[in-house]
């Protein structure tokens, strides 16, 4: 009997065609399609030293300034297959440098700027890198390792760059450049012509600092008054080196052409191939040393392809803030997740292939929803933490409010939530209709790709308008226009998925991938009612297939009840470990041989991710890893997975590391508060980690989330240890991509943990108070003794 199931899935069946298969060819062909839309836009510096309105380059400016830069790189000696490193923050000059080294075959490697030294310096050697591209704030992440760069590029776009390098007179830069990011006013005069016209309510900001223009050139430049308030976006002046400025290559690439009549030749975009190698992606080192991810062109290309093509469906109809009709509706989006991860570069071939444009945020998650509203979103590709925080500043403005505000939002709210949740009761009913040959088809909601357009109106609920007087505030939370979320990293709850619904009136679907998959796995289908899966392929030359792992206790002969619409059936669900094959799978990790090969099985790529199939929904869900498995000292087995994404639902806890050793018959847990959630709840103070109440408090919450979401007694932590300080990648708590360091927490805590183990194993009739004491006495009065030898050298690692 075979131990492997392939999913069924009813994709979509897709080409790339052959003007759109390298990156060079897709910008430069939606570079003279849509020669001035607007497209990779920046908010203005204000003569107050705030941020304004967005400015934008068009897909032509891009396009020759990539043309530049590329031609620019070789007349500095760089050839096809040189690998080169990036590290800043989301930018222009990100994008630009990404499409030019593709053009002409150099292989990038990001850099995450939250990166330690000690893995900057690994990647860099283990990627072999000759040059590093760098913005100025992260210069200082690269000192140590400097001499081993042949050059070093500092971008200088921005005009803070600017104040600060031209007092430096340390790197030669150009006295002026050919182009500069326009205004909202001048792209709108161009969306009128294309019937796209979409005018910003607020009006056009004017008290901006900007370059002065001189015979069609722009002044470098700034004056010295400028310079003072520019240089407040740092928070402390960086210290400049380098050899050259982006702007600097620009200007050699260029070679005194006008900039507006370029013609790029031919050759250049032909240049490179599908199957050229396109990046070294270096996992996060969750476990480990961080493993270079080899990807093509060709990989990436397709994630960025399907996406918009499958789920990224146009609106139906579409009227601007004025209320008149539009042809068509530009997409807008803002690119805040790292470039540093496969993700964000994927979503930006997804904008590039809809012709829409892209908002860089400032750089801070407390502005990001203020960069949101200014930029007035059409699509948001959030993670977990965003929506937390979403979650959590409208749930405090409510609570700020009056009782009857209160009660009036509440109110709403349940009506808002009934009316969902009986759309959702009609679309599972239908799913049984068709699981049960009934119906051949989702009614209006075709399940075959072939019927998108009719879907499109379901991107919006016809709630009840009455309810609008509540809601509508928080559509403009977003900038009125958002009518499309996908969530990704981690399962969305139904709670928040419900809340974001209610609250924003936007269709939401799920999404999986990883590095190895260039971000692409499975997605929700548009037309899905359902939280908590990843959905399907996005594809038919996507393939995901489920392998049992009978010493998990998961085989794809499981069967369990599943409840649709309040009709139940015990069906078969094959669980087991989710493999993947298809165009966007890389190719293997950068020297490590070993490591490929154990990665595969038959060409079909071993993700480490324990699923479920879903005959129901056809969906797949994630309900688990391989790697996370424990059995206790009684002989029980555990997931540390499991436990610490029932521990994550509760509302005291930001951040949590479970401790678990085969040699002990219980389990502990160190979090990070949640602490405006805690002070609502009288629960405060700066040293938690010491307060018997917090910790009672703290521990009795979990305990209780835990049981809700059917956790057995041995799984639930006894005792539970607040740390004050947050981990960060800076003190190698986290990984750059913000998942905790489980190596790193265990050599951090780990002789604690079996201290506090030892102690609350001899306590007789231990409350909830008794053991809180004995975790304060731990952290007050720790014993000597070392950590046992005979310890488990796992510690559930990711």
């Amino acid at each position: 009997m075979s131990n492997v199931f392939d999913c069924k899935f009813n994709s979509g069946e897709w080409k790339i065609p052959e003007d759109m298969n390298t990156f060079a060819k897709l910008l430069f062909k939606q570079a003279r399609i849509y020669k001035n839309r607007r497209f990779l836009g920046t908010r203005e510096f204000l003569v107050n030293g705030q941020r304004g309105a967005y400015e934008w380059y068009s897909y032509s400016d891009i396009a020759n300034l990539v043309y530049c830069f590329a031609r620019g790189l070789q007349k500095l000696g760089f050839k096809r297959g040189d690998k080169a490193g990036i590290i800043a923050p989301n930018r222009t000059e990100w994008t630009v440098i990404d499409f030019a080294c593709a053009s002409i075959g150099m292989v990038l490697v990001p850099i995450y700027d939250t990166q330690s030294a000690e893995d900057i310096k690994y990647v860099c050697g283990d990627a072999g890198l000759v040059t590093c591209f760098s913005s100025l704030d992260k210069l200082d992440k690269i000192k140590p390792i400097k001499d081993q760069f042949s050059s070093i590029v500092v971008f200088d776009d921005r005009l803070d760059d600017r104040a600060v390098i031209k007092r430096s007179n340390v790197i030669h830069t150009p006295s002026t450049v050919p182009v500069q990011p326009r205004n909202q006013q001048i792209f709108d005069e161009f969306d009128k012509l294309e019937g796209i016209f979409d005018p910003a309510k607020n009006k056009y900001s004017e008290a901006v600092i900007h370059n002065s223009l001189c015979n069609g050139v722009f002044a470098y430049d700034v004056t010295d008054s400028e310079a003072k308030i520019l240089q407040k976006s740092f928070k402390t002046i960086p210290e400049v080196f380098g050899t050259h400025t982006f702007w600097g290559i620009i200007d050699l690439g260029l070679n005194g052409e006008d900039f507006n009549q370029i013609k790029v030749p031919e050759e250049f975009i032909n240049e490179s191939t599908p199957d050229s190698l396109l990046s070294l992606v270096y996992t996060s080192g969750t476990t480990g040393k961080p493993k270079g991810v080899i990807l093509k062109q060709s990989n990436v290309l397709w994630t960025g392809f399907v996406m918009p093509h499958s789920r990224i469906i146009p609106e139906k109809n579409p009227k601007n803030s004025l209320g008149e009709p539009m042809l068509r509706r530009q997409e807008y989006e803002i690119s805040y997740l790292p470039l540093a991860h496969i993700y964000m570069r994927a979503l930006q071939l997804v904008t590039i292939n809809d012709a829409g444009c892209l908002g860089y945020w400032q750089g801070s998650t407390t502005g990001l929803l203020s960069d949101v509203k200014e930029l007035r979103i059409t699509n948001f590709f959030l993670v977990p933490r965003i929506i937390q925080k979403i979650v959590e500043g409208i749930t405090s403005k409510v609570e700020s409010g009056s009782k009857v505000q209160q009660l009036v939002f509440q109110k709403m709210y349940d009506i808002r939530q009934a009316h969902l949740r009986k759309m959702q009761t009609k679309y599972n009913l239908t799913l049984w209709d068709i699981l049960h040959g009934a119906a051949d088809k989702l009614a209006e909601l075709p399940y075959e790709m072939t019927g998108l357009e009719a879907t499109s109106e379901l991107r919006r609920i016809n709630f009840p308008k009455y309810t609008n007087l509540v809601f509508n505030q928080f559509n403009e939370m977003l900038g009125n226009r958002c009518r499309l979320c996908v969530t990704g990293s981690a399962p969305l709850s139904q709670q928040h998925g419900e809340f974001l619904v209610i609250c924003f009136n936007v269709h939401i679907f799920e999404g999986f991938g990883m590095s190895e998959t260039s971000a692409h796995g499975g997605v929700q289908t548009i037309h899905t009612m359902n939280f908590g899966s990843i959905g399907e392929s996005l594809d038919k030359n996507t393939m995901l297939r489920i392998k049992s792992v009978p010493e998990m206790g998961y085989t794809i002969a499981d069967k369990r009840i599943l409840d649709y619409g309040g009709k139940q059936e015990n069906l078969v669900c094959p669980r087991g470990e989710l493999m993947i094959k298809g165009p966007s799978v890389f190719s293997g990790y950068y020297n490590d041989e070993e490591k490929t090969k154990e990665s595969f099985e038959d060409g079909w790529f071993l993700t480490g991710d324990i699923a479920e199939y879903n005959p129901f929904t056809k969906e797949v869900k994630l309900i688990d890893r391989k790697r996370g498995i424990i059995k206790l000292s009684q002989g029980e087995f555990i997931s540390v997975n499991q436990i610490e994404d029932a521990i994550s639902l509760s509302r005291c806890v930001e951040q949590v590391f479970l401790y678990a050793n085969r040699f002990q018959p219980i389990v502990t847990a160190v979090i990070i508060p949640n602490r405006s959630y805690l002070k609502t709840k009288g629960v405060s103070g700066e040293d938690m980690s010491l307060s018997q109440e917090a910790i009672a408090y703290v521990t009795e919450d979990i305990k209780k989330t835990c049981k809700a979401h059917n956790l057995r007694s041995f799984e639930i932590p006894k005792a539970v240890v607040i740390e004050n300080e947050p981990w960060t990648p800076e003190n190698g708590l986290l990984t750059p991509a913000l998942k905790v360091k489980r190596p790193a927490c265990k050599e951090k805590y780990e002789k604690l943990m079996l201290d506090i183990i030892k102690r609350i194993t001899r306590l007789e009739g231990a409350t909830m108070d008794k053991i809180a004491a004995e975790v304060v006495d731990a952290l007050t009065n720790p014993q000597s003794e070392s950590v046992s030898q005979k310890a488990s050298s796992y510690s559930g690692m990711r």
